[in-house]
């Protein structure tokens, strides 16, 4: 049986932990359930990695371990693991919106949007955006090449982009001007 480097294995948690445990706060229903799901994740990884140490992407490993644990989870509780408008507060910023009846009008037109895609796109751009992954793993996670990865991650947001609620925002969109 190999045996695990503690020095490594210790940077590897350090580096690593915050972010898995509020990736999976934003999913999971319970607090507790976050903190239980991600040390049986690090459990699981640190038994894996000792065989597997010059692997490309364990940060990619970390996160399948985690996607499969939560949708274990959340199934249980009759969910699903998707990636809703609620996760996107971080990611857009409260001050571009105009108030409290202006963040509960693109809460719901982004739900609507993120329900016209498909479960394949919600979970790329959730990987992407929410759990923060470099392209390259997050194509790892999902058992997609890079290239594909971007072209999903491409086509949703156009998707997004184009969702008839959202055409009026200009949340992550950069202004254009028109030159005469």
């Amino acid at each position: 049986m190999p045996v695990i480097d503690e020095a490594l294995a210790e940077a590897f948690y350090n580096e690593h932990a915050l972010g898995l445990l509020a990736y999976l706060r934003r999913k999971t229903p319970v607090q507790a359930d976050a903190d239980e799901v991600r040390d049986e994740v690090f459990l699981r990884f640190f038994a894996w990695w000792p065989g597997d140490y010059d692997h490309p992407s364990p940060r990619a490993v970390l996160y399948q371990l985690a996607n499969w644990r939560l949708t274990d989870l959340l199934r249980r509780g009759g969910r699903t693991l998707t990636f809703e408008a609620a996760d996107l507060e971080d990611v857009l910023g409260r001050e571009e919106t105009g108030g409290d009846f202006a963040d509960v009008e693109l809460r719901i037109d982004l739900a609507r949007a993120l329900g016209e895609l498909s479960e394949r796109d919600r979970q790329a751009l959730l990987l992407r955006y929410v759990a923060d992954l470099p392209v390259p793993t997050c194509a790892e996670v999902l058992g997609v090449g890079v290239n594909n990865m971007k072209k999903i991650l491409g086509k949703a947001r156009q998707r997004l982009r184009l969702s008839p609620g959202l055409d009026t925002y200009e949340i992550g969109r950069q202004k254009k001007e028109v030159h005469q």
